[in-house]
C-alpha cells in the first residue's frame, strides 16, 4: 500500500522543485480513468497535457513495449533499427503534406529545436544566413534554451536571463480574437498581414523559419482566425521561411484529425511532434521534405536516445490504434459534445467569457467582468481545485491564467463527458 503522504514528503526532500504539483499521488490509469493512492478514482481531463491520447494503458500499446523490451532496448543512433525506420514510414503516410523524413528525439522542446537546427543549415545550402526566426506572442515551444526563447510568454522565462534570449528570434501578434481591440471579420485578419511588418522592420530581412502552433495550447487553447494559417505561409512563401506546424500539442487526433493544421488545409514544410506520439513513452521529433532533410550532413545533429526502439514501438502501435479504435473521430464527437454544453452554459453564466477549441482541446476562459474582460484567474484555479475533489481532473493555463483546459483521452466516453459537464456547472455557478 502507497502512503501518499510519505511520498509526496520524499518528493519535497529529494525532487527539484520544478513544477508546483496538485496534493495527488496518481498510481494506476485506463482509458480516461486514473486512481490515486488512496484508492479515489477521477476523469483525466488533462491526459497527461495532451500525452495519453489512447487513453490510460491500451492493452495494444503495453503489450507493444513488453514485446519489444524482450527484443531491444537500445542500440543508439549509431546504428539500423526497425521500430524506429517503421515508424518514420508510417508518419510519412499520415502527414497532411509531402513529409517524408522524420528525424526523432525525446521530448517537444528537442523537437522544436531540431527542427528550427535543420531550417539553419537549409538557409545556408541556398546561400543564405538564415539568421532570423519568427514565433507568436503567446506561444509555447518549450523550456530549453532557444524553444524557451521562441516561447512568447515571459512568465516561463523569468529569472533565466541571457539563457531565453536566442539571437534573431521576433514575435508576431498573437491571433487571439477574444481580446483582439479589433472586430472580425472587419479587421481583416491583421494579425497575419502583420507577419509581412515584422519581417520588415523587426529581422534582418533573412528569415530562416516561422514556428506556429496551429492551435495555441499553454496560450490558452487559442483558435486563430480561419484564414489566419493561409495568410502566413503565403506571406512565407514570399520570403522563402520555413513554415513548422508546432503540433506537438495539438497532434495525433486531439483536435478531430490526426494533425490540427488538417483543419485548414495547410501543407507545412517542417511538423514537430511529441506528447500523443509516443502514448506515455517518451518521444519527440520532427517530420520534413526530401529536400529540407537532405540539407543535414553526417554528425549535423545527433541524439542518443531519438529512435529508441521500445518508444518508437509503442508509438507505431498508438498511431494504429488511435485509427482502428476510431478515437480520432470520436475526439471530434464527444468534443462536439463538450463544446456544445459549454456554449448553453456560456449564454447563461457571465464569468464564462469565451468557450473555444476543436476535437477535445478545448478552452474556458474564465472573466470578472463580460464588458472589461478582466481575467478571472484565481477563480480558473479554484474551480479546477473543486473539480478535483469531485473527481475530475482538468487543467489551467492561458497568457492571463485564467483558462480551464479540457483535453482527456480521446477515449472518454460520452456518459463520463457529460458528468464532467455537470461537475464544471455546479462549480462555475458557485463562483
Amino acid at each position: 500500500m502507497v502512503d501518499p503522504k510519505e511520498i509526496m514528503e520524499k518528493e519535497k526532500e529529494y525532487y527539484v522543485p520544478a513544477y508546483a504539483k496538485k496534493p495527488l499521488v496518481i498510481v494506476e490509469g485506463k482509458d480516461a480513468v486514473v486512481k490515486d493512492a488512496d484508492g479515489k478514482e477521477y476523469i483525466d481531463c488533462l491526459s497527461g497535457i495532451a500525452v495519453v491520447n489512447a487513453g490510460h494503458c491500451p492493452e495494444k500499446l503495453v503489450r507493444a513495449g513488453q514485446e519489444q523490451m524482450a527484443k531491444l532496448i537500445h542500440c543508439s543512433g549509431l546504428y539500423h533499427n526497425v521500430p524506429a525506420t517503421l515508424l518514420a514510414e508510417k508518419i510519412a503516410e499520415i502527414t497532411p503534406a509531402s513529409l517524408k523524413k522524420s528525424f526523432f528525439v525525446n521530448s517537444g522542446a528537442e523537437a522544436v529545436e531540431g527542427a528550427i537546427k535543420i531550417t539553419k543549415k537549409y538557409a545556408v545550402t541556398q546561400g543564405r544566413t538564415g539568421a532570423g526566426l519568427i514565433a507568436l506572442e503567446g506561444s509555447f515551444h518549450g523550456r530549453l534554451g532557444l524553444s524557451l526563447t521562441l516561447t512568447g510568454q515571459a512568465k516561463y522565462k523569468k529569472g533565466f536571463g541571457t539563457f531565453a534570449n536566442f539571437p534573431g528570434v521576433v514575435h508576431a501578434p498573437m491571433p487571439y480574437c477574444y481580446h483582439c481591440p479589433l472586430s472580425y471579420p472587419d479587421c481583416d485578419i491583421d494579425c497575419a498581414r502583420k507577419v509581412e511588418d515584422i519581417i520588415k522592420y523587426h529581422t534582418s530581412a533573412d528569415v530562416a523559419a516561422m514556428i506556429v502552433e496551429p492551435v495555441m495550447g499553454e496560450g490558452g487553447i487559442v483558435v486563430p482566425p480561419d484564414e489566419y494559417h493561409e495568410l502566413v505561409q503565403q506571406i512565407c512563401k514570399e520570403h522563402d521561411i520555413i513554415y513548422i506546424a508546432d503540433e506537438v500539442q495539438s497532434g495525433f487526433g486531439r483536435t478531430g484529425r490526426m494533425f490540427a493544421i488538417e483543419h485548414w488545409d495547410i501543407k507545412p514544410d517542417i511538423i514537430t511532434m511529441a506528447k500523443g506520439l509516443g502514448a506515455g513513452m517518451p518521444i519527440g521529433g520532427y517530420v520534413t521534405t526530401k529536400e529540407i532533410a537532405d540539407s543535414l550532413q553526417s554528425g549535423d545533429h545527433f541524439s542518443t536516445f531519438g529512435g529508441n526502439p521500445v518508444s518508437c514501438a509503442v508509438a507505431s502501435a498508438n498511431i494504429d490504434y488511435l485509427q482502428e479504435a476510431g478515437l480520432v473521430l470520436n475526439a471530434e464527437k464527444i468534443g462536439f459534445q463538450i463544446m456544445k454544453g459549454l456554449s448553453e452554459l456560456e449564454n447563461q453564466i457571465n464569468s464564462i467569457g469565451e468557450v473555444r477549441g476543436k476535437g477535445l482541446m478545448i478552452g474556458i476562459e474564465l472573466i470578472k467582468d463580460d464588458k472589461t474582460k478582466k481575467p478571472a484567474s484565481d477563480e480558473a484555479s479554484d474551480v479546477a481545485k473543486h473539480m478535483m475533489e469531485k473527481g475530475v481532473l482538468v487543467g489551467t493555463g492561458g497568457v492571463k491564467g485564467n483558462v480551464l483546459r479540457i483535453q482527456p483521452p480521446l477515449c472518454i466516453t460520452s456518459e463520463q463527458a457529460t458528468r464532467v459537464l455537470n461537475i464544471f456547472e455546479e462549480e462555475v455557478k458557485r463562483i
